[in-house]
């Protein structure tokens, strides 16, 4: 029988192990395989957002089974809301197959966004009903439920990700300015601060994100360059 053949260790969760610390090491595991999935899919600057998903949760998984613990990396996972339909993030990491939600999670974009309306898709969407905005899902808790850290990639099939950090801070800035929307207050804390950067072909940020719940979550961005 299949149970029978299988180790009983594989995937085995790791309770030792302080949440902190898996964070850690998955971010580290992040930056090592990310230079891969970028000199591999390099050329794909015309690609939908979600075929190059695909690709970056297929090389993340095959990496993985590499490395202890092994993280499991499953695309389009729900994330369970009190009220209201249920939403799906990118990509959800999870430390056990059991795990009913996951630890970590990572939200993509296509920079730039089509078409000309939803340019600020990486931050906030063009409809105040749908919040189709990627930092602005996670303000509203909508991904990354009741987490405190997790990611966005940026697909970047166009210009370089030095241009793209500034174009996405002058969108936030703008909403810390101006923003009349009661429910998501935006400050200097959104805005994108440059983390050590492991490779000339992605840029890594960080921000720390306020909830309309009033607690807060970390975001990790990286701006991959596949433009060609």
């Amino acid at each position: 029988m299949l149970k029978d053949k299988l180790n009983p260790a594989t995937n085995a969760p790791a309770p030792s192990c302080s949440k902190g610390k898996i964070n850690s090491r998955l971010l580290a595991f992040i930056d090592e395989t990310l230079p891969v999935f970028q000199a591999e899919f390099k050329a794909l600057h015309k690609s939908s957002e979600e075929e190059l998903t695909q690709h970056l949760v297929k090389t993340l998984a095959y990496y993985a089974n590499r490395k202890m613990p092994s993280f499991i990396f499953q695309q389009e996972t729900i994330q369970k809301q009190e009220k209201g339909q249920n939403r799906k993030v990118d990509i959800g990491v999870f430390l056990h197959y059991k795990d009913d939600a996951p630890f970590f999670t990572l939200e993509a974009k296509r920079l730039p966004t089509f078409p000309k309306k939803r340019e600020k898709e990486y931050v906030i969407g063009d409809d105040d009903q749908k919040y189709s905005g990627g930092i602005e899902r996670f303000k509203r808790n909508l991904h990354g439920v009741n987490l405190k850290e997790s990611a966005m990639i940026a697909y970047v099939q166009s210009g370089d990700c030095s241009h793209w950090s500034l174009l996405i801070n002058s969108w936030i800035q703008d909403l810390i300015d101006n923003s009349s929307n009661s429910t998501l207050q935006w400050t200097k804390s959104d805005l994108l601060k440059e983390s050590k950067n492991r490779n000339n072909e992605y840029y890594k940020y960080h921000s720390t994100n306020t909830k309309t719940d009033g607690t807060s979550i970390v975001l990790h961005h990286y701006l991959v360059n596949i433009s060609g």
